[in-house]
């Protein structure tokens, strides 16, 4: 996604329990929903549970992308509901799947901060899988379901590609890499900005790529990253937010997916600004002859919406239709194989 990431702590989650009727479904059975939290590093984040109408026919931990984002995938601080996370749990629901999707901590997405001391564990990437893992275990335990299937958008592609080769793999069957980057965080906010430059003018990246050096490094950023608009978003982070940026550039996407053993599909979409379609190809080689396919949905953006022609990346982002439930189904017959 076109994101910078800064992470922070803010609201109160509630506990309640929901009826809904699947996405595009009407006269289906209803959905039950319920909300939950797990509790990481001093941090309260909200969960919510996702069970179908009889009983399941498997169970899909949902983890999110970056920027700060509620359990239904919306984005308070930006004024963007695309609502993909919501849409999915619904379309999984609706073929038999319990999902629990997560938000990603940050202000209004239903997380608080209980100890700021432990808190600022969360400045490493790394505290993304031990949020996963609670997430898992709380799966789990409310939809004790085969098959346990990972899926994780965007930059929560990365970190299901970290759950699932780490201590929890023998409890997972599959991941699902939702436009997932194939690159490093900085490389792809590099190549994000140099798409974004005027058509036929060649982007001067020198201040970028001066300012990326430093953080990497650990040193002050050049005196004209305030001023640059590439880096002047960078320039203004705390440095909890910068910590948190150098720690997942260290991480590779392509190696981290090499590393698990379980059955991934990969899916991509054709109108995805945020993270292109040659990055699928990419994590789909780095697989070797590790069992991997690639779904791929020409007319989709990165929140799986059907974008009208000429759309431009931001109103791409902007899109709040329903997400196209095809990307559901797709997931759910690739999953099947698993409990046959």
């Amino acid at each position: 996604m076109r994101m910078f990431q800064q992470i922070a702590m803010a609201a109160v989650g509630a506990l309640t329990l929901s009826i809904v009727a699947p996405a595009g479904s009407a006269g289906a059975s209803p959905l039950r929903e319920q909300d939950d939290t797990v509790t990481v590093a001093g941090v309260e984040i909200a969960c919510r549970l996702t069970f179908p109408a009889g009983t399941p026919q498997g169970a899909v931990l949902l983890l999110p992308g970056s920027l700060f984002s509620d359990v239904d995938g919306n984005y308070p601080t930006m004024n963007l509901k695309p609502h993909l996370y919501a849409d999915l749990a619904a379309q999984l629901g609706e073929r038999g799947y319990a999902v629990l999707r997560m938000a990603k901590i940050g202000p209004g997405t239903g997380s608080r901060t209980l100890d700021p001391q432990a808190a600022a564990r969360h400045a490493q990437f790394a505290t993304r899988a031990d949020v996963a893992a609670a997430g898992l275990a709380l799966l789990r335990k409310s939809a004790p379901a085969h098959p346990l299937i990972v899926a994780g958008h965007s930059e929560g592609a990365l970190v299901a590609s970290m759950l699932a080769s780490g201590a929890d793999a023998q409890a997972i069957d599959g991941v699902v890499m939702l436009s997932g980057p194939a690159t490093r965080i900085f490389r792809l906010m590099r190549d994000q900005l140099v798409a974004m430059s005027p058509s036929g003018t060649g982007a001067d990246m020198t201040t970028y790529d001066q300012t990326i050096a430093a953080i990497r490094a650990g040193e002050p950023l050049p005196a004209a990253a305030g001023a640059n608009p590439q880096t002047a978003m960078l320039a203004a982070m705390p440095a909890f937010s910068v910590d948190y940026l150098r720690s997942t550039d260290r991480v590779d996407p392509v190696a981290e997916l090499a590393r698990v053993r379980q059955p991934v599909l990969i899916i991509q979409g054709g109108e995805d600004a945020s993270v292109p379609p040659a990055h699928a190809d990419s994590l789909y080689q780095g697989r070797g002859k590790l069992p991997t396919e690639l779904a791929r949905f020409p007319g989709l953006t990165h929140f799986y919406k059907v974008a009208p022609p000429g759309i431009s990346p931001m109103q791409s982002m902007a899109l709040d239709t329903v997400s196209e439930p095809a990307v559901a189904e797709r997931i759910a017959s690739w999953a099947r194989r698993f409990s046959m």
